[in-house]
């Protein structure tokens, strides 16, 4: 099955502000989590990211790789971009919808010459 265009399914995402403030909060807290945790208490973060990777063995598929404790902190970091970008695009999505159907189309197609 080949996959058509990306971007259609973006269609089907909620056009609620809440969740999108609600990803936007859970991305900025994952940012504080990756940036916090290891400076406030490192031994705990380091035995997270052996218990993590233990039970979610993401380079089973290729034993010569080894992961590091710096690999858990990337993907807080990629989780939290992830939510950050996702609830943007979701908060701001109605406005943009918004402002294009409030838009006076006069303008568009008037030149002021003046």
């Amino acid at each position: 099955m080949v996959p058509g265009n990306v971007f259609r399914d973006l269609n089907d995402l909620p056009d609620e502000p809440r969740l999108g403030a609600r990803l936007i909060v859970i991305g900025l807290g994952l940012l504080a989590i990756r940036f916090g945790w290891p400076r406030l208490e490192p031994g705990s973060y380091q035995k997270a990211s052996e218990i993590f990777f233990r039970y979610f063995d993401l380079f089973r598929l290729n034993p010569r790789l080894a992961h590091s404790p710096g690999d858990f902190g990337w993907l807080l970091v990629s989780g939290s971009v992830l939510c950050i970008v996702s609830g943007a695009f979701i908060f701001f999505r109605r406005g943009f919808w918004w402002v294009a159907e409030h838009r006076k189309d006069e303008d568009v197609v008037r030149l002021d010459l003046k």
